[in-house]
């Protein structure tokens, strides 16, 4: 039964950017983990409309799985100040919110 928990150990990651090796320690985001942060980047709007915040997606996902940056906590603020190119390769980092070609019910109207 242990194939379907999340491994919580903690991994090492290696980013290579503009020739320096930045180490992570990064975790898996469960899918209960995933599901919050989900839940809390859909905007519901007055006339019936549904957005979704992919910015705080991303953003919530690399709080709660990079545990370890020579920078420090990681947090919105630090994340608000890198650059687009740095950020390309921490969004490797974060599940794809949606699953290709998945559709829903929940979107659809009527």
């Amino acid at each position: 039964m242990e194939e379907i928990f999340v491994d919580g150990a903690e991994r090492e990651v290696k980013l290579e950017f503009e020739g320096k090796e930045i180490i992570l320690r990064v975790r898996n985001l469960s899918w209960s983990e995933k599901n919050q942060i989900l839940s809390q980047c859909f905007i519901y709007q007055p006339n019936g409309n549904v957005q979704f915040n992919f910015d705080k997606y991303m953003k919530d996902s690399l709080c709660k799985i990079i545990v370890n940056a020579p920078w420090g906590k990681t947090d919105h603020i630090l994340l608000n100040r890198i650059k687009p190119e740095f950020g390309a390769k921490l969004e490797a980092l974060v599940p794809k919110a949606f699953m290709e070609g998945a559709t829903s019910d929940f979107f659809v109207k009527e």
